[in-house]
């Protein structure tokens, strides 16, 4: 079956596979699981897109994109896309908002490709 990620993608959001809605998500779900275990700080580079996953435990997080901006030895720093929260600082020069620096555990972010 060769398959492309956006007819796959189109499909579902279709209602073609409706009927298989609950086991495409466990099968999704145990892959997540899956990948995250095997990830380590090393498939991780400055400037490369991540999004907040369910393991988050600032719950309005979940799902908010950032930018790797830093590497450290088990962490890495990120910036988000849209500051929220106690995330949110305002810049004194600029009287911006802009996203504070954000030290965070591999584990809580999935790579966005």
């Amino acid at each position: 079956m060769d398959m492309n990620i956006e007819e796959l993608v189109s499909d579902i959001e279709s209602g073609t596979y409706d009927s298989s809605l609950v086991k495409i998500k466990e099968a999704v779900d145990a892959r997540l699981k899956a990948s995250r275990i095997s990830r380590t700080i090393a498939d991780y580079h400055i400037g490369d897109t991540v999004v907040f996953n369910d393991l988050t435990a600032t719950r309005y997080m979940v799902g908010r994109k950032a930018t790797v901006t830093g590497i450290k030895q088990k962490k890495v720093t990120v910036r988000l896309e849209t500051p929220v929260g106690r995330f949110e600082k305002i810049n004194p020069l600029t009287g911006k908002a802009e996203s504070a620096n954000i030290v965070v555990p591999v584990a809580i972010i999935d790579l966005v490709k």
